[in-house]
Order: structure tokens, then sequence, then C-alpha cells
């Protein structure tokens, strides 16, 4: 083990406390001892903790001994085995990259699905956005109150109306303006936000009492949209101002494409990596949806006019990466082929979607796409292949503003602007992924 003194360990302990936010506890520390620091969180604690660990587990040390470390994984050698377990999952995912639907060949429409309601929370101003972690365990909601929830869904599924039974056990507090978008770290204990107050803050959801942020991003910009890269070291971002961060996690360090010539000209509505990381896409205010090269960040296609000129409110990625879904402004959903940029199919005549930013969600097992109605207080259901629609889900008392599917069941999350986030469940539905 590598000989470490006080003046080696101050800077680093510093460092990460700043990292958690708490700033004045590092001040006094620093205060206290005169350490010299700096600013930018380093990976050498992690590495000594991990030792720290290994050469206790070798010895048959005391079995309690642990160390708090940083939520988003602290453990560089468990991260390495996570990313090549993620590069054999890439490659068993190109090598089934047939797989999926295919529009090519047409087929009747799915069956209907039944969407019953199990669950309802209340936020006290509009729910504007949700998640569901990727193993399906937690969602959260998000609002213009600027407050997060988050949710147990096998609470929400098994509801007994009990106290202690509660599926809500954390409510989050630390952004000052409307939450826009979140999405969960792939550990699936770090929840991500971004708002109109220019941040995205970092979450443990794993730590009781937590109500605050451990690790915050602030942009000079009101941040639309989220994405974490699979492996959980990059988080990508877009905002008002049509360039495209990328922040790394650990470093806080941060790359944006503002001097590139393929920027888009107006604000980033939604930005989303594909599964494997291979790609990501973003839908604009300019009418564009963009893909882009995930290692040299230049564009692979763009499809201009995407929606007749209108704004683009949306875009999704399908899990087998040769398709996209964008919702805009003309009340038409699209299916874009990758690799041509052409369209395969619409979805339209049963919902409206003239001056809202409406998000649609794609099915765990992407039969069906679902998006509320401006001109209803619905989400619509189509059927992904055919493009018929299959039923609306009811319920909401004002519009239904954005829509997300487990990626585990056949569950629905509705966000509206009458306060509340509906749980739906598809009853009888044989879901699975792909």
């Amino acid at each position: 083990m590598d000989t470490v003194g006080e003046a080696d360990l101050l800077p680093l302990i510093v460092g990460q406390l700043i990292a958690y936010g708490y700033g004045s506890v590092a001040q006094t520390v620093v205060d206290a001892t005169g350490a010299t620091v700096d600013m930018v969180p380093s990976g050498r604690l992690a590495e000594l903790v991990q030792i720290a660990k290994n050469k206790l587990e070798n010895d048959g040390s005391d079995d309690d001994y642990d160390m708090e470390t940083d939520a988003i994984g602290a453990n560089t050698s468990g991260l390495q085995d996570q990313h090549d377990q993620q590069q054999q999952q890439q490659q068993q995912l190109h090598q089934q990259d047939q797989q999926g639907l295919d529009f090519s060949v047409m087929r009747e429409p799915s069956h209907t699905p039944n969407y019953q309601q199990l669950y309802f929370t209340q936020h006290k101003g509009p729910c504007r956005t949700a998640a569901f972690s990727n193993d399906g365990r937690y969602a959260a909601t998000g609002s213009h109150d600027s407050s997060l929830k988050v949710l147990d869904v096998q609470k929400m599924k098994n509801r007994t109306g009990e106290a202690s039974d509660k599926p809500v056990f954390r409510t989050l507090y630390d952004h000052s303006a409307p939450v826009n978008d979140m999405c969960f770290h792939p550990n699936n204990n770090v929840l991500a936000s971004c708002a109109d107050d220019h941040s995205i803050k970092l979450f443990d959801i794993s730590k009781m009492g937590v109500k605050r942020s451990f690790r915050y991003f602030q942009d000079g910009a009101p941040v639309n949209s989220i994405s974490f890269h699979p492996s959980g070291d990059y988080l990508l971002a877009g905002t008002t101002d049509a360039a495209i961060r990328i922040y790394d996690v650990k470093s806080l360090s941060c790359y944006s494409n503002t001097k590139t010539k393929d920027a888009h000209r107006g604000g980033i509505t939604q930005i989303r990596y594909s599964k494997s990381a291979r790609f990501f896409a973003t839908s604009s205010m300019d009418g564009s949806v963009r893909i882009w090269d995930s290692v040299s960040g230049q564009p692979m296609k763009t499809i201009e006019r995407a929606h007749g000129g209108m704004a683009v409110s949306s875009v999704r990625i399908m899990g087998n990466e040769r398709y996209v879904l964008s919702a805009g402004l003309d009340s038409i959903m699209r299916m874009w082929e990758v690799s041509s940029g052409k369209m395969v199919m619409e979805y339209k005549g049963h919902h409206q979607q003239r001056s809202e930013m409406l998000q649609p969600t794609l099915a765990c097992n992407e039969n069906f796409v679902v998006i509320g109605d401006e001109g209803s207080k619905d989400a619509v259901c189509y059927d992904t292949q055919s493009g018929h629609v299959l039923c609306r889900i009811g319920g909401h008392n004002n519009l239904v503003r954005n829509v997300v599917a487990s990626p585990t069941d056949s569950g629905v999350l509705t966000c509206s602007d009458d306060y509340r986030a509906r749980y739906f469940v598809s009853e009888g539905s044989e879901m699975q992924m792909f």
C-alpha cells in the first residue's frame, strides 16, 4: 500500500467535501490545518479507500469497517469492471441490431393495452417531468414548484394505504426554479435533475434524510434536458442557448460545441444517449433533429425541418438504435431511420400539439407510443409499427405534459399541469424487453 501522510490526505478530503456541497465544513478544515487545496475533487481519495478496503478483506480484519465514499462510485476498479461489462453488452447489441421493430415489414396493430391507475402523487405546482431508474425499482417526478419526489415503484403497485407504506420516500429541495428534466445514474442510487435556475444537481437517494444535492454543475443558461452516459462517467446537457454540453461527472469539467458550425441554431429541447452510447440525439427549437457521434462529437445525420420547420419538442432513440422518434408543434410524431434520415412512420390525427413542448414515451417493449393531447386531458396511445391509435388514458384534470415508461414492465407515469403525476399499469400485458 502507498504511504500516505496527513499532508497528502487533507487536500483530498477537503476537495471531496466541496464536491458533496459542504463548502463551509471544507473551509473550517482548511482554516484549522492550513491545507493547500485543489478545488477540483480527485479520484485519488477513492483509490486509497479501495486499497484500504482490499487490504482489510485480504487480512481478514474488522468486517464492520466502512468509509463513506462518493455516491457515484468511488470504487475505480468497480467502475472499470462495469465499463468492461457495458462494452460486452454494446457488442451484443450490435450483433442483435436486426432485432426489434422493423418498419420495412408492416404488420397488424398490437393488442390494445388496458391501462389502470394504481397511484398518484401531487406537487404544489404543475408536474413537468419524470423518470424511472434503469432497474425499474424507482421513479422520480419534478415540478414547476422546483421540488423533486422519489418513489418506490413496488409500493405504487402494492399500495395498502398505511402510513408506513407510502411510495414517496424522498422529497428533494435544492432547485430555485422549475425542474425541466431528470435521469438516474446507471448505479440507480443517484438522481440528476436540471432546471430553469441554470443548474444540474445530483442527489444520492440511498441516504436517509437527504434533501439537497451532493454535487452540481452551474451553467450560464436554463438547462432543458440531461442524459447519463451508460458508464455513468459523463452527462449530456441541452440548454436554451443551442450548445451541447458534455460534463465529466468526476472532474466537473465541461466540453461544449458552442463554436462548432454544426451546432443547433436554437435551444435544445431534448438530448438522449443511445443504449450503447455509440451516438446521441438532440431536438431543437430550430426545427431540426440531429444525430451525433459520441466519440468525435461530430454530426452523423441532420434532419432539417423535421416538423415542417416548427419547433421539435422531443427525441427518443429506439433500443435497436435503428430509429429515432420525434414530436413537434405540427401535432405529428415521426419515426426516422438513423442511417438514411428518412421518415418511416407518422403518428397523427388523434392528438394536438400546437403550443406546448410535450414529451412522449415508448413503452418498454416499444410496441406503443404514448403522448399527451392539448385538445383534451388525456394521453393517447399509438401502435408503434402501424401508427394506429389504440386507446386513450384518462384521469387528469389538465394537460398531460410528459409521459415516461418503465424500462422493465408496462408501467407509465403521466405528468400533468393539474399538479399530479399518475402511475398506470397495463393489466395482463406481456411486456418484454428487447
